[in-house]
């Protein structure tokens, strides 16, 4: 019995602080996101104030597109449209951004995807245990 409390009592941190965490990165609005990955690719890929003005652009836009996407509800036509939406900007990117600036940023992006896949994984194993 005691066990039993445990686990629900742990599920319910785990669900709580998953929550807390969905709410804080859809608190960001689109400029805020634009802008921080703007700064991200000055700080750590050297675009030029050109590229900084197109890539802001960019980014500005899908993040608006992305989050009429995520207000449309659950389910396989969300992801759909969100996958376009990322392969939409990236392509975009692809024309802003030098060969080498577009290949760090494709291993930063697969870098995060990994970063995220493993998270789900560690949370998924903490709820089954």
């Amino acid at each position: 019995m005691k066990n039993l409390v445990k686990s629900i009592a742990l599920i319910a941190v785990i669900f709580s602080s998953l929550i807390a965490s969905a709410q804080q990165m859809s608190q960001r609005s689109p400029q805020e996101r634009a802008r921080n990955q703007t700064q991200w690719m000055q700080k750590n890929l050297g675009i030029n104030e050109d590229q900084n003005k197109r890539v802001y652009e960019i980014i500005f836009k899908h993040a608006q597109e992305m989050d009429a996407a995520r207000s449309s509800g659950p389910g396989p036509d969300r992801r759909s449209a969100m996958q376009n939406i990322a392969a939409s900007r990236d392509a975009e990117l692809k024309n802003v951004l030098t060969a080498d600036q577009y290949q760090k940023y494709q291993a930063h992006e697969q870098e995060a995807k990994d970063k995220m896949r493993e998270r789900r994984s560690e949370m998924q194993n903490r709820g089954s245990n």
